[in-house]
């Protein structure tokens, strides 16, 4: 049932991201109405209407030199592609309201105009409008709230993955980061097979690539769990070899991502990218785009479905025994590496998921992103209280915003350094993290 909801929930937010205009495509139509009139034309944007599945409309008003008053024109551009098709920004043709343009003079706006087009002309009436004030203080820190969502879900899921494990075991597995990275590059490697096969739907394309990316997750995190951790678990009761076996695994599949993806980085065309306004103060207008909107919801879904497996499934009830006392669980019927393989799988998963937001949202990906994805994340574990699933959300979402709004208020090159020493300052004052015990040892899974 949980799986069922999770999967309605996808197709309802792709579905709802379907109908989002692109947004170079905006952009190119827009560039191209300057072109359209003498130099000193006054020329105000009105509003851009999508026309059709490679079609954007601008609607507009202008005034030419000379002319007592202005009316409203529209021009009409069309491409080569939608979605994530590599023709997507490849301009066909362009209608005006005094009729299309020839194939000439279309030629020539390609070749001679877009390489230098002047930026978008003034806005005029727009829904931006029509949303509510803010002052400017609060509209710059609504901003960066927005902007920074999006690596609290990363971080959070992250931070899922290794209290999942922590909190069943007492061991942590330092190669999650790894694995995110390779679900990114799955989830590229499945956009650029999708577009080869001719399918161009973003929602389609996007939709395959999680499955990709979450199954890659999983797979891994279940081979390391099953060579790597299970062996070392049952044989040592100490948790040092697995956490320089682990770091060895987190190194072993860097150099493996280096050497079949190459040092370089993979890029991702944006989608869903097209700003919708929310509020303004005066000029600065405080926007939000749909796959941040996408990003946010999978986060929220993401953490109802975890808590609410570990609540009220089976599974949840094994883990939950298996993590208070192994051995009693093991008389009660649970099945030692049965529940130790699904956990790993579910940590896959969720840093999986990880990965495709990172591709799909960010859209590069290095092969030694991993590390820093993986840190960070670990402090976000451990601020929250690592073995606590609602403290490694809580944490993922501390962290994030910290990124965030030490990004926007102070030097932005010191952020690291202030993420890495809140580690230091969580184990001396609360060891046990924000969910945990405050006393001086961490608290016993």
């Amino acid at each position: 049932m949980t799986l069922r909801i999770g999967t309605i929930l996808l197709v309802l937010v792709l579905s709802a991201c379907s109908a989002a205009p692109d947004s170079e495509q905006i952009r190119l139509c827009r560039v191209i109405v300057p072109a359209l009139h003498p130099d000193t034309t006054h020329i105000r944007d009105i509003r851009f209407v999508p026309s059709g599945r490679a079609e954007i409309r601008i609607e507009y008003w202008a005034r030419e030199p000379g002319a007592a008053t202005g009316r409203n024109r529209f021009v009409t551009c069309t491409f080569g592609g939608a979605g994530l098709s590599p023709r997507r920004n490849d301009l066909t043709a362009v209608v005006t309201d005094d009729g299309p343009l020839g194939i000439a003079r279309l030629f020539f706006l390609k070749r001679n105009w877009l390489p230098i087009a002047p930026g978008r002309f003034d806005a005029g009436p727009s829904a931006a409008e029509a949303v509510v004030s803010l002052p400017a203080a609060s509209a710059y820190a609504a901003q960066q709230l927005i902007a920074g969502l999006t690596g609290c879900v990363i971080y959070a899921l992250l931070a899922t993955a290794y209290s999942l494990i922590y909190g069943l075991i007492g061991r942590i597995n330092l190669a999650f980061g790894e694995m995110a990275v390779i679900g990114a590059y799955g989830a590229i490697a499945t956009v650029g097979v999708a577009l080869a096969g001719g399918l161009e739907r973003p929602e389609t394309v996007l939709g395959l690539a999680l499955l990709v990316a979450t199954g890659a997750g999983a797979l891994w995190s279940t081979v390391v769990g099953r060579l790597v951790v299970a062996p070392l678990h049952g044989h040592r009761r100490h948790g040092q070899s697995i956490l320089v076996a682990t770091i060895a695994v987190a190194i072993t599949l860097q150099e493996m991502l280096r050497l079949l993806q190459g040092p370089g980085e993979r890029w991702l065309s944006p989608v869903y990218n097209q700003p919708v306004a929310v509020a303004r103060a005066g000029s600065f207008v405080v926007t939000v785009t749909p796959m941040q909107v996408t990003v946010i919801i999978m986060g929220l879904c993401a953490a109802i479905l975890v808590l609410g497996l570990l609540a009220r499934t089976r599974f949840g009830r094994s883990w939950r025994a298996f993590a208070d006392d192994p051995h009693t669980a093991a008389l009660f019927g649970v099945n030692p590496a049965r529940i130790l393989a699904m956990t790993f799988a579910l940590a896959g998963l969720l840093a999986g998921l990880a990965g495709w937001i990172v591709a799909a949202y960010y859209g590069n990906v290095s092969f030694a992103m991993g590390l820093t994805l993986g840190l960070k994340a670990l402090v976000a574990a451990v601020v929250g209280g690592i073995g606590s699933v609602p403290g490694a959300f809580l944490g993922g979402v501390l962290i994030g915003l910290i990124e965030a709004f030490w990004s926007a208020y102070f030097d932005i090159a010191q952020r690291d350094i202030v993420v890495f020493s809140l580690l230091v300052v969580v184990f001396i004052l609360r060891p046990g993290g924000l969910l945990g015990l405050a006393g001086p040892r961490p608290r016993e899974i």
